[in-house]
């Protein structure tokens, strides 16, 4: 019998009980002990998991968080011939996603994987697939468009790319107003804001004409429609003995 015991004993031997309601209540306050220490060896296994899920926890989260600033596109690219795709950007220049805007830009992606490089090694393997060469030939215009609070920036470094410099590419930016309306008529933004400057030289041309159309028959379009303006505008100026100069284009090589 332990010390605890014995001294609970010895405290009782003086209350009138019988014999077994003494035994009884020694078993009973055992137990309790017992079961009171075994509380306590366990609380600490416990604690200790508790300590690790709340480490886990912030892992987690941790790293949801990062996941959700490296998904997050802060940039936008529009890569527009007959395939129209555009590539979304995370603020570490990678692409976060890419989507065809026809079934050329999508049957493009099928072939060629853009995701998770650098945008400019996006363009550079796109332009260097064998599948996407195909449509890169004398009656094709390559038209890449950039939404971005750094545009400028960004069309620099895709102009210092050499098989972008053979192609004689023309290169836009725009907003995120464009591209909202673009995407509402299932169109690329680069392609849209083509469609835009067309629009204004011809009003009745629509979003449909524009769909059926490739890039370089729009920049076709918008040149034979400046030539044309440019022409009325010197006969007219001619016959007033006036001469103005016309506006430079939006797009630059």
């Amino acid at each position: 019998m332990s010390s605890t015991q014995n001294r609970i004993q010895k405290s009782m031997e003086n209350i009138r009980a019988t014999e077994d309601m003494k035994q009884n209540t020694l078993r009973y306050l055992e137990m309790q002990r017992a079961r009171q220490n075994h509380s306590i060896f366990h609380q600490k296994p416990y604690a200790t998991l508790r300590y690790a899920v709340a480490i886990i926890c912030v892992f987690l989260l941790a790293g949801v968080s990062g996941y959700s600033v490296y998904s997050r596109p802060v940039s936008y690219i529009s890569i527009d011939v007959n395939p129209s795709i555009e590539l979304a950007i995370n603020r570490f220049d990678r692409v976060v996603s890419a989507k065809g805007y026809n079934a050329d830009g999508q049957d493009i992606l099928q072939h060629v994987s853009l995701k998770n490089i650098s945008y400019l090694q996006a363009i550079d393997r796109l332009l260097q697939d064998a599948y996407y060469s195909r449509f890169l030939n004398r009656d094709s215009q390559l038209v890449v468009t950039v939404v971005s609070e750094h545009s400028d920036a960004m069309l620099e470094q895709i102009h210092a790319n050499n098989s972008f410099q053979a192609l004689d590419a023309l290169t836009y930016s725009s907003d995120t107003a464009c591209m909202n309306e673009a995407h509402q008529h299932e169109m690329s933004f680069g392609k849209y804001r083509a469609f835009l400057e067309l629009s204004q030289y011809d009003a009745d041309i629509t979003v449909e004409d524009c769909h059926r159309m490739s890039m370089g028959e729009i920049q076709n379009r918008i040149k034979s429609c400046q030539g044309h303006n440019r022409k009325n505008v010197t006969e007219e100026n001619s016959g007033k003995g006036h001469q103005y100069k016309h506006s430079k284009s939006h797009g630059h090589h």
